[in-house]
């Protein structure tokens, strides 16, 4: 009676071909999900900013960071973007428009920055350049309220070259 089978040979022979073809295919594969997420970043920098330009039309010019002309809490601006607002900027947690909060939401919620993971929004002020800003690890983004500049807070460069806070 003979048995069918694979020999010990065979099948390291199989595992080896499978090996050197996982090593030759596996480098393309990570540069395209460091693609992705450069893509991720630039399409939710677009949204953002466009978003902030739209807030600034509601709000008399004045983009978001502020409340009745003073500066407002990096945890109020999340809320400008994400709920309703009043036109001086005044918040209403309710994502509804009623009574004097008709403008926005302008986000369903603060895009995640597919690099560090992070949604945060960290303040830059007005004389530093984001350049010197990035840390890329206490906020996802970085924001100048007084210019609406928006960035994101990640170093390095990217597969072109280009820095990650000139985005």
């Amino acid at each position: 009676m003979s048995k069918k089978a694979f020999t010990l040979v065979e099948l390291m022979i199989v595992i080896t071909i499978l090996g050197i073809l996982s090593a030759l295919v596996l480098p393309t594969f990570q540069g395209h999900i460091v693609m992705a997420r450069e893509t991720a970043v630039k399409d939710n920098l677009k949204v953002i900013r466009t978003q902030i330009e739209l807030y600034k039309m509601h709000h008399d010019g004045v983009p978001p960071g502020y409340i009745n002309g003073s500066e407002a809490p990096t945890a109020l601006l999340a809320l400008q973007f994400s709920a309703t607002t009043s036109v001086t900027g005044a918040v209403s947690p309710s994502t509804l428009p009623a009574g004097v909060y008709v403008n926005g939401p302008y986000l369903k919620k603060l895009p995640v920055n597919s690099f560090n993971k992070l949604s945060t929004i960290a303040y830059v002020a007005q004389a530093t350049a984001f350049s010197a800003a990035v840390d890329g690890t206490s906020s996802g983004w970085l924001y100048k309220k007084e210019t609406g500049e928006f960035k994101i807070n990640y170093t390095g460069t990217d597969s072109q070259g280009v820095a990650f806070s000139d985005y």
